[in-house]
């Protein structure tokens, strides 16, 4: 994966926002999307329809539960057309069988009726994982977005029939004059009586119409949950920052030495102009005329109530009460059940006999990286080790990092903010004092700015005394 080839811009965006980039993503290869998805269920559909050709609304039933195979196509081209990369229609055909044979019980059975699959489909195509690894990621990338995700499973089902409906008049409509026969013989032979026993001709334009505005929806649908899945990626593992300085070396270059020079030139020259203090800036910003305070007063004559005011019929007032009263007693219950479903987890957690205390934390995710205790290994410093020993420097240094604003909220009880940068959390651990090991999380920050922003790894010998000196004991209590 190469962030430098992508064909969009990469930036923390809103949930909302992340939709709109999967929907425009889906738009440029419209048609490309189209033909993949309907590659993947052409001969299923044709094979379905030939042996219940008399069932029409089974086989709609069985097309709309096998869509995931039509889905896995479309995010096989949108994330390689993301990535600078237009999948040949040979790669695509070779791609069709695992399309359904992979995790075939897992994603046509147990998974299937998962609200989250535009979202975890490409957490089980794109990056491989299985088991307890995938449990873990879907978590992290459902995780932000979730509600959004659950309005675009609901309102895709229902652009689903309001298509299928739509379709199906324009058939009525756009049918020439005196052609029409069939329906009339179709209706005519609808008994009214028996309202359930449609006509199997009807049935079959229905289904036919279903199929089409299934296949329609799907595609924005999987669009959209691969943008919030991009979106999801880019909070947690700072995409914008790498790309970021990624440009700026590139534009840079040999240039740079020039820029230093020059920027250490320009501050000598402008010395000898004169330079106003503060008191004198703000003595004649205030003497302008703007900033004149007027004063007026005005006398408002005591009115007493008019006796004959007209005051609403009993009736009306009764009526507009109930309506109040109704639409907060709406309103109040609406709260409630928003209350319950944004703190299941933890009627969960006291439902399950677990008695112990966990300090709840401000932020779940700071500067990008997961400080959550599931996410943590028990026994971090060791983890950290066997990283750096394996060559990844990179994911050593962030778990060691991560892992110590973890146990200084934790100790320290720290407000720790999503929006806080490196120094805002040494700042907070320097005001908390000992308790909280400033020392070494000053050292261990320090080390930190060096590797993500400047390139420059730590020693081995500085690596094995950070981990070695780790003061925060035991996993943070979850």
């Amino acid at each position: 994966m190469r962030l430098d080839e992508v064909t969009a811009e990469i930036r923390p965006r809103s949930d909302w926002e992340a939709v709109d980039l999967g929907f425009a993503m889906v738009r440029r290869d419209f048609w490309r999307c189209l033909i993949v998805w309907w590659m993947a269920m052409g001969i299923p559909c044709v094979l379905g329809g030939v042996v219940l050709w008399n069932y029409p609304a089974v086989f709609l039933i069985l097309f709309w539960w096998l869509k995931p195979a039509g889905s896995r196509m479309v995010l096989l081209q949108v994330s390689r057309r993301l990535f600078g990369e237009q999948p040949s229609w040979k790669a695509i055909w070779r791609e069709l069988p695992k399309a359904w044979s992979r995790r075939f019980g897992y994603r046509f059975f147990v998974a299937r009726f998962s609200p989250w699959l535009p979202v975890t489909l490409a957490v089980e195509d794109l990056e491989g994982l299985r088991g307890p690894a995938y449990k873990q990621r879907c978590k992290q990338v459902v995780r932000r977005g979730e509600s959004v995700i659950m309005w675009l499973y609901l309102l895709s089902e229902l652009a689903s029939a309001w298509i299928a409906i739509g379709i199906f008049l324009l058939i009525i409509a756009l049918t020439p004059q005196g052609q029409e026969g069939w329906l009339q013989q179709a209706i005519e032979s609808w008994d009214p009586e028996i309202p359930y026993q449609i006509p199997v001709i009807l049935t079959r334009i229905v289904a036919g119409c279903a199929m089409l505005s299934i296949s329609f929806v799907d595609l924005f649908l999987i669009g959209a949950g691969f943008g919030i899945y991009i979106n999801n990626r880019t909070w947690l593992e700072g995409w914008d920052v790498e790309l970021a300085f990624k440009r700026l070396a590139q534009r840079l270059g040999k240039v740079a030495i020039i820029l230093v020079s020059l920027l250490m030139i320009c501050p000598s020259a402008r010395a000898e102009e004169v330079v106003k203090t503060p008191t004198q800036v703000i003595t004649e910003v205030k003497a302008d005329e703007a900033f004149k305070v007027h004063k007026v007063k005005e006398k408002v004559p005591k009115s007493s109530p008019s006796k004959s005011s007209t005051s609403l019929p009993p009736d009306l007032l009764r009526a507009l009460g109930m309506i109040f009263l109704v639409s907060a007693i709406a309103l109040v219950v609406g709260f409630i059940g928003w209350l319950f479903w944004k703190f299941r987890h933890v009627f969960m957690r006291a439902g399950s006999g677990v008695k112990e205390e966990r300090l709840t934390s401000s932020a779940r995710v700071v500067m990008g990286m997961e400080i959550s205790p599931e996410t943590l290994p028990s026994d971090i410093p060791s983890a950290a080790w066997q990283l750096w020993q394996q060559g990844k420097a990179q994911e050593a240094m962030s778990l060691l990092y991560r892992g110590s604003i973890s146990r200084v909220m934790e100790l320290g009880r720290l407000e720790i903010q999503e929006s806080d940068t490196e120094g805002d959390c040494m700042r907070r651990v320097e005001e908390v004092g000992a308790s909280v090991f400033p020392d070494y999380f000053r050292g261990i920050t320090g080390t930190w700015i060096r590797m993500a922003y400047a390139g420059i790894s730590p020693a081995e010998a500085e690596m094995q005394r950070l981990c070695q000196q780790w003061p925060f004991g035991g996993r943070r209590a979850s």
